[in-house]
Formats: structure tokens, sequence, C-alpha cells
């Protein structure tokens, strides 16, 4: 029944059982206060509800509870990291249509990011390994020279992946990589808001 509680009871549960296990290997304290009297009789209240294990069993056991909770975040993945995979890498991978092998070459990391960014959470997997096996045919063609079969294969991994157009040089777009600082965060909009008519320093030393 304790399972169908979902991970933070598990985790509370977990942290609960270890609290109650070090405080059965801890020492005995002689120095007796109000609240060490509450402390101990709650103590005394856990250790009746698990009797039948062992110390040494119980501790063991929640210790093994935890890595069981934290698995449940396992795969998962922020939209700011999509958009940021599909911005930087996705653009990327657009405009290498009807490029040469050796440009295809010098781009081969930008799948592997693409995909690792764009389609991580366990809902996507199937299609991170056709974009997985479609990113290993085109360099494969690349590597051999030959671009033709490489952007045939783009085509399918654009359709697939569903990248559509560049995104990382639409005007107030956070991943541009003209601006003159880190992508990403704070947005855009709010940094030229702040420059003024200073904003076109974000992008040129100089006013154009």
């Amino acid at each position: 029944e304790l399972i169908a509680f979902g991970s933070l009871q598990t985790a509370m549960l977990a942290t609960a059982v270890i609290a109650t296990a070090a405080a059965a290997f801890a020492p005995a304290t002689l120095h007796v206060t109000p609240g060490a009297v509450t402390a101990a009789s709650h103590s005394r209240n856990a250790v009746q509800m698990i009797e039948g294990f062992n110390r040494r069993e119980l501790l063991g056991a929640a210790l093994a509870m935890v890595p069981a909770s934290a698995a449940f975040a396992d795969g998962a993945n922020s939209r700011e990291t999509v958009n940021r995979a599909r911005a930087i890498y996705g653009s990327r991978i657009f405009r290498l249509q009807g490029k040469s092998a050796a440009d295809f070459l010098e781009e081969k990391n930008a799948f592997t990011l693409f995909i690792s960014g764009a389609f991580r959470s366990a809902d996507v997997k199937p299609t991170a390994k056709a974009l997985t096996k479609l990113a290993s045919d085109i360099t494969k063609a690349a590597e051999k020279g030959d671009g033709a079969t490489a952007n045939s294969k783009l085509k399918d991994f654009l359709t697939i992946a569903k990248i559509e157009k560049e995104l990382d040089t639409v005007d107030g777009g956070n991943f541009n990589p003209k601006q003159r600082r880190n992508a990403g965060a704070p947005p855009t909009a709010e940094v030229e808001a702040q420059m003024g008519s200073l904003k076109y320093a974000l992008y040129d030393a100089a006013k154009k």
C-alpha cells in the first residue's frame, strides 16, 4: 500500500525510517529535557511500529528505498531544454540542406546534441531511436563523401524531428548566436527592454 502513495510519500517514509534507525543506533543521552522525553516517546512508538525487523535490516531497507524514489525523476526533460535544443542545434541541422559532405561532418555533433536535448523523455524514445539511426546514416554517407545521400537522409530527419525553420535567428529570440551574451536567460525581450535605445549593442558593437 505504501508504494501507491507516490514518490514524495516514499521519500518521506524513507527519511523517517532512516531517522528512526539512526536513533536506534545512537547512544542514550544523560541530559533529560521535556523535548528529549517527547522525542524518545516518538522514537519508541516508531520502533514499535516496525517490530520484527532488526536494526541493520531496517537501515538497509531504508537506504534501498531512497534511490527507488529518486528514479521517478529519471528521464525527465524540461520545456526550456527542448526549446534550447531546437533553437540552437535544430537550426544548425536545418541549415545543412543542400550542403556538402564536408559540411555534414563538421556539424555531426549537432545531431547528437539535438536528439539528447529535444528527445530525452521516455515518451519519445521511439522517435529518438529513429532519429539516432538517421543521424548515423547521414554521418556514414558524409564520411564516404556522398553528399547526395546525406541530404536525402536529412530530409527524413527534418520531417520526423519536425524541424521546419531556423529558430535561432528569429527577432527577439532567446538563442540568437549574434547576441553578445550567454544564450537563454534572461529572455531577450527583457534584456532589450532594459537597454532601450542601446539594444543594438546586444548584437553589434556599433549602431548600423
